[in-house]
């Protein structure tokens, strides 16, 4: 018995040690599904951090536009006003995204999620 009990805490340890969704800094990756789950649930916030030319190319539906280089406290409370609310944000590749939700973390956010590149949502 005390066999099967250390092999179910030794599985359970490595399922969430092994996880990629978070990183040491705290942040955390979402899939599509996971992403649409907390637009519908948890009324969370799509944010493009690509550039204005690029959100006017092409953007998914219902996203707000926050360009990684203008992320500032007044510019990110424009579109985000409550540092609790759930954000999703998106770039190209992943790789502004990511650098957007290291901003918003520093400026005081706390539900802040990177869905990476636009090509990971799903119409």
């Amino acid at each position: 018995m005390k066999r099967i009990f250390l092999i179910g805490l030794f599985i359970t340890m490595c399922l969430c040690g092994c996880s990629n969704n978070t990183s040491n800094k705290g942040d955390k990756m979402v899939n599509y599904m996971e992403a649409k789950e907390m637009i519908i649930n948890d009324g969370a916030i799509l944010v493009d951090v690509r550039t204005e030319d690029e959100y006017n190319e092409k953007h998914i539906d219902g996203a707000l536009l926050l360009p990684l280089d203008t992320i500032t406290e007044d510019r990110a409370s424009d579109i985000i006003e409550n540092k609790d609310s759930y954000v999703i944000l998106y770039c190209r590749s992943g790789n502004r995204s990511h650098q957007a939700l290291e901003k918003l973390i520093e400026l005081g956010y706390t539900n802040v999620y990177d869905l990476g590149a636009i090509s990971n949502w799903k119409e």
